[in-house]
């Protein structure tokens, strides 16, 4: 499944990424928020991980685009967050990412959320993961 991870945090980023990679994701990694609107666009990931606190301009309004967008809106996000202002947080969640992690966030949260989300993703749309699909 392809994972793109949108975060400033380089640390993390490549923690995530090497994590996700050994479980044979295909991951992608952008650190600014135009970076990322033009990562979604280009490269249709099935699951986007998503900062909030981003240069280039916000991950909120990388969040509301692509919950706008009609090639987009149906991509599952978990947005991952230090932000502890109760503004963002509930515009955040007005706009109705998959999932909400604050920061710090243990891994294993991070992984029931990805796996949760992408069984989702297969059943709701088989076509786009044939190799997925049940032998039967």
């Amino acid at each position: 499944m392809r994972i793109l991870i949108a975060d400033d945090d380089l640390t993390l980023a490549c923690l995530l990424e090497h994590r996700l990679r050994q479980r044979g994701h295909e991951v992608f990694t952008t650190q600014d928020a135009i970076q990322t609107w033009q990562a979604i666009q280009r490269q249709s990931p099935d699951l986007v991980l998503l900062d909030i606190k981003m240069p280039g301009g916000s991950g909120l309004a990388v969040l509301r685009r692509l919950k706008q967008n009609l090639r987009s809106r149906n991509v599952p996000v978990v947005v991952v967050t230090a932000a502890e202002d109760q503004n963002t947080l509930q515009q955040v969640l007005a706009l109705r990412p998959e999932a909400l992690l604050r920061k710090p966030f243990q891994i294993d949260d991070l992984e029931f959320e990805i796996a949760r989300l992408l069984a989702v993703r297969v059943r709701i749309e088989p076509e786009r993961h044939p190799e997925l699909k049940p032998r039967g």
